[in-house]
């Protein structure tokens, strides 16, 4: 279980003040808001990229608030891919564990025998997907998504937030989705949050 207790963070305004959140095991919640209200600084926080001007986060009731984000067991998929163009997809995704199964974790997204293939060549969706697929061989205990669908199609977003929630729900992963789109927000968690 996640649970945040009274986050706190300013940079030139105050953008979040006496944040609580408890998030079960398997829970996917879904924060949305206006730009600039602290979405993306509230996930960065969490995962150890923002440091907290106030605050407590725990993890299976440890605190994490000061451990350092390779440790904290929470992975991060960004708006777009962060992806090595000097690799391939399977190297990639070798860098969220060398030891995984590449070949297994392309197929739980819909990408088998694409090991491979240039990250050069991939649509934005399939971009998404090898993002995705990096970020769950991790193994995390919790899943932030900033925003990963908003640079889809209707017809690709929603085929991705479909897939996605339903591979979350296999996994029983925990998982936080910032986004602007309500529709994709009420279709992807099991509760919504406004900040």
């Amino acid at each position: 279980m996640l649970e945040c207790k009274n986050l706190e963070k300013s940079f030139e305004k105050k953008l979040f003040t006496e944040f609580n959140l408890r998030l079960k095991p398997g829970e996917i919640i879904a924060i949305t808001g206006p730009s600039g209200c602290g979405k993306t600084t509230l996930l960065r926080s969490i995962c150890g990229l923002v440091e907290l001007d106030n605050g407590q986060i725990y993890l299976d009731e440890k605190e994490i608030t000061n451990i350092p984000t390779e440790q904290r067991g929470i992975g991060l998929i960004f708006q777009k891919p962060v992806l090595y163009p000097h690799l391939s997809v399977a190297g990639n995704l070798k860098l969220g564990n060398h030891k995984g199964d590449i070949a297994k974790s392309l197929e739980e997204v819909g990408m088998a025998g694409l090991q491979n293939r240039s990250v050069e060549s991939l649509s934005g969706g399939e971009g998404q997907r090898v993002a995705l697929a990096r970020a769950l061989l991790a193994e995390p205990r919790v899943l932030l998504l900033d925003e990963p669908f908003s640079s889809l199609d209707d017809e690709l977003s929603t085929k991705l937030v479909n897939e996605v929630r339903e591979i979350l729900k296999e996994r029983n992963c925990s998982a936080i989705l910032v986004t602007h789109n309500k529709v994709i927000a009420s279709n992807f968690a099991d509760s919504v949050i406004s900040l």
